[in-house]
């Protein structure tokens, strides 16, 4: 089976999306199947390569690739991997980007859901119509090869992600307003951002809070490797997205065993579950300091924390995830 997949990345950019599709990709040629990545930002008038199934990540920027390949052959299937961006800033927003994300939920076959309760947010008369054809396929991610090495005279908080608005990057800063500059065992409270400028505005803001805020350092975009010796060497993982459509660093930090202190986002619901201890609301930087605090003091809330990441990281290695592309791939042949 030649599976032709989807990558909505920008040109040289490490996106969670550009690592999402390297990992279907090494997953799906396990199982037999042969691969075609077709960019769709970088040359958008390149025709789809042939293909038997067209795995499209993101409705929205796959749209015209999902269009050529329905008017192509409508038999050919199309699955569509639905995003945060589909689900929580195209739909809601009306409009030409609206259209788009409906035109290709209609001619799409299956949907991928990355986290539980994606759906949800489909509109309820589209909803009803895919009862059966929504398949959730977790992301995975490897165990650390050494395990765990907190740092033994710092507590780390780390933060993964681009800055731009719809993660709310500067929201562990805010917090650092609530937060002593040592926790009660003595180490120095730092808080460590890792991740790439989407926004230009952003460059300006971390610069300017490095200078007013030492605590806070923005290493910029930094390898896969880096991001997982990071996770290693830190106490929290932070998590402070507005919106988000099921994030590669929480199954990572899950599979690593790191704990999470997330925003009360959807897709970090669907990934964590609204029950997990670690949850606050969204822009709210004074609650999120709150559970920092009570992480640093709060033996039991420390291993609450732990048990929640180790129990869900189960659920996210890699023979799980390839599980259930094995059940999909059985539904496509």
């Amino acid at each position: 089976m030649i599976i032709v997949v989807t990558d909505p990345s920008r040109p040289g950019v490490r996106s969670g999306n550009h690592s999402t599709v390297r990992r279907w990709s090494v997953l799906l040629r396990q199982l037999g199947c042969r691969i075609q990545i077709h960019r769709v930002r970088d040359h958008p008038r390149t025709p789809v390569p042939a293909g038997d199934v067209l795995l499209a990540l993101h409705a929205g920027h796959s749209h015209r690739a999902i269009c050529e390949w329905k008017k192509r052959d409508r038999s050919l299937p199309v699955v569509v991997a639905l995003s945060g961006t589909d689900l929580h800033l195209q739909l809601p927003s009306g409009g030409a980007p609206a259209r788009r994300v409906l035109e290709s939920l209609e001619q799409a076959d299956h949907l991928v859901s990355l986290y539980r309760g994606a759906v949800d947010s489909l509109p309820a008369k589209i909803r009803s119509s895919w009862a059966g054809r929504v398949h959730f396929v977790p992301q995975s991610a490897r165990p650390l090869p050494s395990g765990r090495k907190p740092l033994k005279t710092r507590f780390r908080l780390l933060v993964v992600g681009f800055l731009r608005r719809v993660k709310d990057p500067l929201l562990p800063l805010e917090a650092l307003r609530w937060l002593p500059d040592r926790i009660a065992d003595g180490r120095r409270l730092e808080v460590v951002h890792l991740g790439g400028i989407e926004e230009p505005k952003y460059r300006r803001l971390a610069t300017q809070a490095m200078r007013r805020e030492p605590r806070w350092r923005w290493l910029g975009a930094v390898s896969a490797a880096r991001v997982r010796s990071e996770l290693a060497r830190s106490d929290l993982l932070i998590h402070p997205s507005l919106d988000e459509g099921g994030a590669n660093i929480i199954s990572e930090a899950l599979v690593a065993e790191i704990p999470i202190l997330s925003s009360d986002a959807p897709g970090n619901l669907g990934l964590l579950g609204a029950s997990h201890p670690g949850i606050f609301s969204r822009q709210d930087a004074r609650q999120l300091a709150q559970l920092v605090l009570r992480f640093s003091e709060d033996a039991r809330f420390r291993k609450q924390l732990l048990q929640h990441s180790k129990k869900l990281g189960k659920s996210h290695l890699q023979q799980v995830e390839i599980g259930a592309w094995r059940r999909l791939l059985a539904k496509l042949k």
